[in-house]
């Protein structure tokens, strides 16, 4: 009867022994991987003021209301720079307006502008900083906060983005 050449030889020139110890290494780098993502990352998804929230519900319904009573809709573009914000409305307002970018999971990358008058219709604004995030929710108002438009904003689109009332 012939011997096994492998029975000779340490341990850890066996392969089944480490393919018994290769899952319990991977578990335990991805639990570290993924306890310094926790650590890491912040969790924009939750609000720490969802009471007072809450309650400025029906101040929200009451802003779109007047919009849509109002009748004013308008189209949001995108310039070639990715900074450079035009809005144009069906009806003409007498303030400036303030244009808020929300994105939707990292309240950090949020940005709120003041836009000016260029025509009747028209209006124009600069962002700090350009829009790398392709999705955004896109609220549109005047500087008193009587109304408002919204929508949700894809910038893959090429075409305007239209703003309604939420309603």
């Amino acid at each position: 009867m012939q011997k096994d050449p492998m029975e000779n030889q340490p341990w850890y020139k066996h392969r089944h022994v480490w393919l018994l110890i290769l899952f319990p290494v991977v578990a335990v780098i991805g639990g570290i991987n993924m306890f310094y993502q926790a650590i890491k990352t912040d969790d924009g998804l939750v609000s720490d003021d969802y009471y007072k929230e809450g309650q400025e519900i029906n101040s929200q319904i009451h802003r779109d209301t007047k919009a849509t009573t109002l009748g004013l809709s308008g189209q949001l573009m995108l310039g070639e720079d990715g900074k450079s914000i035009r809005i144009q409305l069906n009806k003409m307002v007498k303030d400036d307006l303030v244009l808020k970018l929300m994105h939707p999971t990292r309240a950090g990358k949020d940005q709120t502008i003041i836009l000016t008058r260029q025509a009747p219709q028209f209006y124009v604004g600069k962002l700090e900083n350009a829009l790398t995030q392709p999705r955004w929710q896109v609220e549109l108002s005047d500087t008193t906060r009587q109304w408002r438009l919204k929508a949700e904003w894809k910038i893959s689109d090429a075409e305007a983005l239209q703003l309604s009332p939420a309603l």
